[in-house]
C-alpha cells in the first residue's frame, strides 16, 4: 500500500545560482510514496489525496517535509573527538585528532561508534553521507553495515596513510599492498547494495607516499564506479607545507593532478585558499568542492569564496566536517555558511541555503537522479521539521510575512531536537 505524508513541503526543483524560481514551497502539501518507497507524486492535499483514497497517511500537519540533507564531508573515526583544543590545521590533527582515531583498532569499540554514527546523522535529518572512514578494517566493515542496516546512503572509505612524519601513531599507517587489499574488499561489499559505494581517501598529499597515491589511481581507474575524496587548500600553513615537501609543483592541486586523481567522482573537501588557475582545473576536470562551514570557523581555516566557486561552474556540497565542525546537524551549518558569505558580501537566500544542504549536494555525488528533491521517481529521503517543539520558535515563526521568510527562520534558529522524523526511502529511521 502506498503512503501520502502530510505537511508543509519545501524542496529545490532546480538551481537558485543559475534559474529564477527554483524553491518550491508547498502549503497543506503531500508527499505520495509507494510501497518500495519511491515518490510517486507530490503536491496541494487537496489534489493529492482524491487519487489515492485507500493511501495510508501520515499527518504532520503544518510541519516541514524537506528532503533528506546531504553530508558532503565527515569523518566517522572523529565522532568522539569533536569540540577537542589544538590550535590550527596541524597541530590540532597531531594534538587531538590523530590519538583519537587510534581507539577505532578496537572492534568492539568501532562497532558501537558506527552505529552511533549513522543513528546520530539520521537523528539531524542527514540521509546521505560522505565520509572519510577508519584506518582499520574492522571498523570500516562495521560502518558499512551500520548503514546498510539503517538503510541510510553512504560514500566511504578508508582513511590512507603512510608516510611517517612527528606526531602521527605508527598504528595509523598502512602500507599501500595493506590498503588495496581493504579497499578491494569494501568494493566488492558495496558492488551489490546500490545505497553503498566506496570512496579512494587519501588523507591528504602529506600522508600519502608516491607509492600510496599511485595505487590510489590504480584503484580508481579500475574501479570507475568508486569516487576518490581528499583534502586541498584548507589552511595557509598546510597549504605552504605541501608545497615546500612537493617542489616540482606550483600549486597544491597540482600534487593531485600529477598522479590522475582528479576525476568528475572526485570530491575535493575545503578548498578555501585556492588560486583562479586552480579553480579553473577544478572546473575543467568535472570535480566538486565540499564546503565546511563550522569546521572553516573552528580551526581558523578561513572564509570559503563561494561565490568563485559557483563562477567556475563548479558543483559545491556542504559538509560538516565532524570532528573540527561541532555539529553533526548539516541544518546548523547552513547557518554558518550564510555568516561566513556575509563577511564577503554575499547574502544567500532560503533558496541558495536549502539548496546546498539537498539537491546541490545530491549533485555533487552525482546522486541527483536518485535524492535531493522530491521529484518523482526519485527515493522518499525526508525528514520532518516540527517547530511546534520549541515555544519560541512556533512564535517567532508566527510573526513572519510568508512561507519563505518562515524557512529562513528555521535555516538559522532549528536545531535537532526539532527533527521529528527522519526517512529513508519511505521508511521512518528515527523515533
Amino acid at each position: 500500500m502506498s503512503t501520502i505524508y502530510l505537511g508543509t513541503l519545501a524542496h529545490l526543483k532546480a538551481n537558485p545560482f543559475e534559474s529564477a524560481g527554483a524553491l518550491e514551497i508547498i502549503e497543506s502539501g503531500a508527499l505520495w510514496v509507494d510501497e518500495k518507497g519511491m515518490i510517486i507524486d507530490y503536491g496541494k492535499r487537496a489534489d493529492i489525496l482524491p487519487r489515492v483514497p485507500e493511501a495510508w497517511i501520515e499527518d504532520y500537519d503544518d510541519a516541514w517535509l524537506i528532503p533528506g540533507l546531504i553530508d558532503g564531508h565527515i569523518h566517522y573515526p572523529q565522532y568522539y573527538a569533536t569540540a577537542a583544543y589544538g590550535g590550527q590545521l596541524l597541530d590540532w590533527l597531531v594534538r587531538s585528532i590523530l590519538p583519537a582515531e587510534t581507539a577505532f583498532a578496537d572492534p568492539v569499540f568501532a562497532e558501537d561508534a558506527a552505529r552511533r554514527f549513522i543513528k546520530q546523522l539520521l537523528a539531524c535529518g542527514t540521509t546521505t553521507a560522505m565520509v572519510f572512514g577508519s584506518q582499520f578494517s574492522l571498523a570500516n566493515k562495521a560502518l558499512f553495515n551500520a548503514a546498510k542496516e539503517s538503510g541510510i546512503r553512504l560514500i566511504a572509505g578508508a582513511t590512507l596513510m603512510d608516510s611517517p612524519a612527528e606526531g602521527i601513531p605508527d598504528i595509523l599507517l598502512q602500507t599501500p599492498r595493506q590498503a588495496q587489499d581493504d579497499a578491494e574488499m569494501l568494493i566488492k561489499l558495496c558492488r551489490n547494495e546500490p545505497l553503498l559505494h566506496y570512496a579512494i581517501t587519501p588523507r591528504y598529499a602529506l600522508s600519502c607516499s608516491v607509492e600510496m597515491m599511485r595505487m590510489c589511481a590504480d584503484l580508481l581507474k579500475n574501479h570507475p564506479e568508486t569516487y576518490l575524496q581528499t583534502h586541498i587548500n584548507e589552511n595557509r600553513s598546510e597549504v605552504e607545507t605541501v608545497l615546500r615537501h612537493f617542489k616540482h609543483c606550483t600549486d597544491y592541486l597540482e600534487v593531485y593532478e600529477s598522479f590522475g586523481l582528479l576525476t568528475g567522482r572526485t570530491v575535493l573537501a575545503h578548498n578555501i585558499q585556492a588560486s583562479d588557475g586552480e579553480l579553473a582545473r577544478v572546473a575543467h576536470a568535472g570535480c566538486a568542492v565540499c564546503h565546511c562551514p563550522s569546521s572553516n570557523l573552528f580551526l581558523g581555516s578561513g572564509l570559503f569564496p563561494l561565490a568563485r566557486h559557483v563562477n567556475h561552474g563548479i558543483p559545491v556540497a556542504l559538509g560538516t566536517d565532524i570532528g573540527a565542525g561541532t555539529s553533526f546537524s548539516l541544518w546548523k551549518n547552513l547557518s554558518d555558511a550564510y555568516k561566513i558569505q556575509q563577511l564577503q558580501g554575499l547574502s544567500l537566500d532560503v533558496a541558495h541555503l536549502l539548496y546546498l544542504a539537498t539537491l546541490g549536494g545530491a549533485k555533487a555525488l552525482h546522486l541527483e537522479s536518485e535524492t535531493g528533491s522530491f521529484a518523482p521517481g526519485k527515493s522518499a529521503d525526508f525528514f520532518a521539521l516540527d517547530f511546534h517543539q520549541s515555544d519560541y520558535l512556533a512564535e517567532r515563526l508566527h510573526q513572519c510575512n510568508s512561507l519563505e521568510e518562515q524557512l529562513f527562520c528555521l535555516l538559522h534558529l532549528a536545531t535537532e531536537r526539532e527533527v521529528e522524523a527522519t526517512f529513508v526511502s519511505g521508511s521512518r529511521a528515527t523515533p
